[in-house]
């Protein structure tokens, strides 16, 4: 098949485009930038306007004429500590989907495959994971943007003939490392003692090899719906686990002591870090039962493989751990 992907000079970008290749597809990377791309891809790259509500529709239709699946990954990404507003996030990544999902299917694309995020359903799961039904819903302006894409595609599918998969991607960690997972890594490698030990939550995240086998299966897969799919690796973990799991892969000792909750919340309070203690604390599992079953999908690795093959990443010459 011939597939393009939006967004492909990104993390994951980077990574799928590499896999689609692998498995013998006919990839195109849409970007805005050709010289943002590694020089050693082997798919055609092909440069795309900004999407947005400005964006010319038919200068799309004649990009895309041609795919078969459109995989879109590109938009306005969530930062730590973002102050952009409702209106921005809105632009990209509702109104430049919109516009996107109609340029392919006025181009006879077959399928459309969205990568959303965790976020459109909400920061927490308390003791349920998240499911469709009981999601409490985005907190940020990314996570809306997100949540409000996701209904307008849906709303679109229903009259068109281009087929809707939506995945939810949880937490992505892979290398090499970005966000919060880089911060996990550096604290590891310095030895830096963390006040975690106590720690007793579960998370889930995925390993971007598990996102990206997810992204695959997407493009060809029949029985899937347009409602939003939740992506995680097989098993959820507690934040110690994390530091110490990441630890082994990396062979560095893992300084982890106990402290009580309360005193980790007062301190993100007075810091202005709540919102970081929360993320290290609180639980955030989901539901990939439907994914699963639809998709007939599961896993190819845990998250001791993903962490073992992002340290060798990190140092080819180290001794495979898996």
């Amino acid at each position: 098949m011939k597939v393009g992907v939006t967004g492909a000079n990104g993390f994951v970008g980077k990574h799928l485009i590499q896999k689609l290749d692998k498995a013998g597809h006919d990839v195109m990377a849409l970007v805005r930038n050709k010289a943002s791309m590694p020089s050693l891809t082997t798919c055609s790259i092909v440069e795309i306007p900004s999407l947005n509500r400005h964006v010319n529709i038919q200068n799309l239709i004649a990009i895309l004429a041609g795919l078969d699946v459109l995989i879109h990954l590109a938009g306005h990404v969530h930062r730590m500590n973002d102050t952009d507003d409702d209106a921005s996030f809105h632009d990209v990544n509702v109104i430049g989907s919109e516009r996107l999902f109609e340029a392919a299917d006025r181009a006879d694309v077959k399928r459309f495959v969205f990568l959303s995020s965790v976020k459109a359903a909400g920061e927490r799961s308390n003791d349920t994971p998240l499911t469709l039904e009981n999601s409490p819903g985005p907190e940020d302006a990314y996570g809306r943007s997100k949540r409000d894409a996701e209904q307008a595609l849906q709303d679109m599918a229903c009259e068109r003939t281009c087929n809707l998969a939506i995945l939810r991607a949880t937490f992505v960690y892979g290398w090499p490392p970005v966000g919060n997972f880089k911060s996990v890594i550096n604290a590891v490698k310095k030895g830096i003692p963390l006040p975690l030990a106590s720690i007793q939550n579960r998370r889930h995240m995925v390993f971007i090899g598990n996102l990206t086998d997810a992204l695959c299966h997407a493009t060809v897969s029949e029985g899937l719906s347009s409602t939003p799919y939740f992506i995680a690796d097989d098993q959820s973990v507690s934040t110690p686990e994390l530091f110490r799991l990441t630890g082994q892969a990396f062979a560095s000792p893992t300084r982890l002591f106990p402290m009580p909750l309360w005193i980790l919340c007062m301190a993100g309070m007075l810091t202005g870090r709540s919102n970081t203690i929360a993320r290290l604390t609180e639980n955030l599992e989901v539901d990939t039962a439907p994914f699963r079953r639809d998709a007939s999908w599961f896993p190819p690795y845990n998250m001791s493989e993903g962490l073992s093959l992002s340290a060798n990443a990190d140092n080819p010459s180290t001794k495979d751990r898996k």
